[in-house]
C-alpha cells in the first residue's frame, strides 16, 4: 500500500496563478513608479505612469462632469481619480499576466519562454501608453512635446521590464510540464505569492498616500499674518490713511432705506473695516501666504530649483534673452498689490485671494528682446509641461509681471517658484506658475485648459461674496452688519448693491477704499437693525466701468461664474 497521497486534479489552474502573478508584478510596477515619482524625478516635474492616466482620463471626461466634479469636490476628485486609476492599471496587470500565461503555449515555459511571453504583454502595453495615452495627455506621440521626453520613456521602459521580470519569477512553477500540486508545496508556493502580493499592495498605497498628501513646508501663520499687516499698513499710509486701532464701539444709529429702514451708514469706512477685521467677520483685504488659494492640474507640484533654472524669452523677437533666477531677483524692484481669481471660483467661493507680488515688468523684458511684426500671442510654457498663452494686446499691458516674490518673501513651491506670471483682468489659470519660456508666436496658441473648453480670453466677471452671514445662520434681532468682498479684475469696482427682500428694493453698501485700484478687491459692508423674520439677501456689482454684473446663474465653465450671490437668513 502507497503511502504517497494523490495530489489534487490539477490544483489551481495555472492561468489564475499567472493572473495573480501579474497583479502582483503591476503592483511591483507601480510601487517603483511612485517612489521613483516621490524620490528621483526631476524638480518633482516628471509623473509617474499612474499620473498620465490621470491626465488622459481628465481630458477625455465630458466638460460638464469634470467642472461639476472639479467645483464641488476640488483635488479630492483627483485624488480619488488617481486611487481609481491604479486600481485600474493593477486589473489591467491581471489580465496581462492571464494573456501572458496563454502566450507560454508559444514562447514556452521555462523562464527565458516565460520572460519571452510577458515581454510581448508588456510592451503592446507600453505601445499603447506612448501611441494614445500620453497624446491623450496633451504630451504627444511618446512624450515628444514633453521638456522631459527622456525621463518619461526611460520611466517608462525600465518599469515596463520589471513588470515582464516579476511575472516571469514569480510563474516560475506553474507552467512546469509535470507541475508537482502537493498541498505542501502548493502551500508554501501560494503563501510566497500571497505575501508578495500584499507587501506589494502596502508599500503601493503608503506611496500613493505620500502622494496625495505631499510633505509642504510649514509657515507660521503669525509671521505671515503680521507680514500682511506690515503691508496694509505701509500701503494705507502711502494713500494718505492711517489705521486706527479698533475698540468696541456701539454700532453707528444713522438710518438709511432699505427694507424699512434697516440699513445705517458709517461716517469712516477705514475704522468701520478695522472693527469688522477685529470681529473676524470679514475677509483680510490682503491674504496670507499659507491662506493663498492653490489650484493645479497636478496631483503633486513640482519643486523646481532655482540652480539651473532659467527664465528663456525667444520666438518673434530681435534678440532671445534668458534669465537666471538671481538675473531675475536683482531686476525686481517693482512691487504690485493685485487680486488673483481662479476661473473655477464659484460665486460665494474661496478660490481667489489678493497678494503684495515682488517682481519685474514683463513689458521691460519684451522691450529688451524686441517683438517684431506679425506677433499673435504670448505663449507661457512652465516647468511641468503646462502651456497657455494671452493675446500680445493684452501681453503688453505694463500692469504685467514676472513675480519672484510674494508678500514680502519668495515664492513658495506651490505658488509658482521661481517665477510666475502676473496678468490683472485675466482669470489665474493664464497667470502661469514655474513659468520657465516665454514666446511671442504668430498663431492664436490654445493651452491646455483651451483644448478642454475653457475661455480662451478669460477676462475675470464682475464677482462678489457674501462673508457674513453665512447661509441658512440663525441670530437674534437687532443690530447686525453684513459684509463681503467684490473684484472686478482690472476693471475695479465702483459699487456693491445689497437686497434683503429678493430683489423688491436695493441700497448701497459701504466700500472699502481699495489697496491698489483698481487691481485688488474691494471690501464691503452694510450695518442693519434687523427685525425678526426671514430674509432673502442677494448682492450685485458694478464695475469700474458701469457694467453690471450678471443675473443669470451660470457655472464657472467656461467662462467663469456669473449671478447675484445669495443668503437666506433667519433672525429670531
Amino acid at each position: 500500500m502507497s503511502s504517497r497521497i494523490d495530489p489534487p486534479d490539477r490544483g489551481p489552474r495555472p492561468i489564475e496563478q499567472a493572473g495573480q502573478a501579474g497583479f502582483l508584478a503591476a503592483t511591483i510596477m507601480l510601487a517603483v513608479q511612485l517612489i521613483w515619482r516621490l524620490n528621483w524625478s526631476h524638480n518633482g516635474v516628471v509623473q509617474a505612469f499612474p499620473e498620465f492616466v490621470v491626465a488622459a482620463a481628465s481630458r477625455l471626461t465630458p466638460l460638464s462632469v469634470f467642472g461639476a466634479a472639479t467645483e464641488n469636490y476640488g483635488s479630492l476628485a483627483k485624488k480619488t481619480l488617481l486611487v481609481s486609476v491604479v486600481l485600474v492599471i493593477a486589473g489591467v496587470g491581471m489580465w496581462g499576466g492571464r494573456l501572458a500565461g496563454r502566450l507560454t503555449r508559444k514562447t514556452g515555459t521555462n523562464f527565458a519562454g516565460r520572460l519571452a511571453a510577458s515581454g510581448i504583454v508588456a510592451t503592446g502595453l507600453l505601445l499603447v501608453t506612448g501611441l494614445v495615452i500620453l497624446p491623450i495627455a496633451h504630451l504627444g506621440v511618446f512624450a515628444r512635446d514633453s521638456s522631459y521626453t527622456n525621463d518619461i520613456l526611460l520611466q517608462l521602459i525600465v518599469t515596463a521590464a520589471i513588470y515582464a521580470l516579476v511575472w516571469a519569477f514569480f510563474t516560475a512553477e506553474e507552467f512546469e510540464a509535470q507541475p508537482d500540486f502537493t498541498r505542501t508545496t502548493h502551500s508554501r508556493r501560494a503563501f510566497i505569492l500571497d505575501a508578495a502580493t500584499l507587501t506589494a499592495v502596502v508599500v503601493t498605497a503608503g506611496a500613493i498616500w505620500r502622494l496625495v498628501n505631499p510633505r509642504m513646508p510649514r509657515v507660521a501663520d503669525t509671521a505671515a499674518k503680521e507680514a500682511v499687516n506690515d503691508i496694509v499698513a505701509t500701503q494705507r499710509a502711502s494713500q494718505g490713511y492711517e489705521l486706527p486701532t479698533p475698540a468696541p464701539t456701539e454700532t453707528p444709529q444713522a438710518e438709511a432705506m432699505l427694507t424699512s429702514d434697516l440699513a445705517m451708514q458709517a461716517d469712516d469706512p477705514i475704522a468701520l473695516f478695522a472693527e469688522l477685521d477685529a470681529e473676524g467677520i470679514i475677509t483680510p483685504v490682503l491674504t496670507a501666504t499659507p491662506d493663498f488659494y492653490h489650484v493645479s492640474k497636478n496631483i503633486i507640484d513640482p519643486t523646481v530649483s532655482a540652480d539651473g533654472w532659467s527664465l528663456k524669452i525667444g520666438g518673434l523677437v530681435d534678440k532671445e534673452l534668458e534669465f537666471t533666477h538671481a538675473q531675475l531677483v536683482e531686476r525686481a524692484t517693482t512691487q504690485k498689490i493685485t487680486t488673483l481669481c481662479c476661473i473655477s471660483n464659484q460665486l460665494n467661493g474661496d478660490l481667489i485671494g489678493t497678494a503684495q507680488w515682488t517682481a519685474v515688468p514683463l513689458i521691460d523684458l519684451l522691450n529688451e528682446a524686441g517683438v517684431q511684426d506679425g506677433a499673435v500671442d504670448l505663449k507661457f510654457h512652465a516647468a511641468d509641461d503646462y502651456e497657455d498663452s494671452v493675446s500680445i494686446e493684452v501681453g503688453l499691458s505694463p500692469d504685467n509681471l514676472v513675480v519672484v516674490g510674494m508678500n514680502g518673501e519668495p515664492l513658495a513651491d506651490d505658488h509658482g517658484f521661481p517665477a510666475r506670471l502676473i496678468i490683472p483682468n485675466i482669470y489665474g489659470m493664464k497667470n502661469v506658475k514655474w513659468v520657465d519660456r516665454i514666446e511671442v508666436v504668430d498663431e492664436d496658441f490654445k493651452g491646455y485648459w483651451q483644448t478642454r473648453g475653457w475661455s480662451d480670453s478669460a477676462v475675470v466677471n464682475e464677482w462678489g461674496r457674501i462673508d457674513f452671514p453665512e447661509n441658512r445662520q440663525e441670530f437674534d434681532a437687532g443690530p447686525q452688519t453684513l459684509t463681503g468682498v467684490a473684484t472686478a479684475g482690472a476693471r475695479g469696482v465702483s459699487r456693491v448693491e445689497v437686497t434683503l427682500d429678493d430683489t423688491a428694493s436695493w441700497t448701497d453698501a459701504i466700500l472699502e477704499p481699495s489697496l491698489n485700484p483698481p487691481f485688488t478687491w474691494v471690501r464691503w459692508a452694510l450695518p442693519v437693525d434687523l427685525a425678526e423674520g426671514e430674509y432673502k439677501m442677494r448682492i450685485r456689482v458694478t464695475d469700474g466701468e458701469g457694467n453690471v454684473m450678471q443675473e443669470t446663474d451660470r457655472s464657472p465653465l467656461p467662462d467663469g461664474a456669473t449671478g447675484w450671490p445669495r443668503r437666506t437668513v433667519r433672525v429670531n
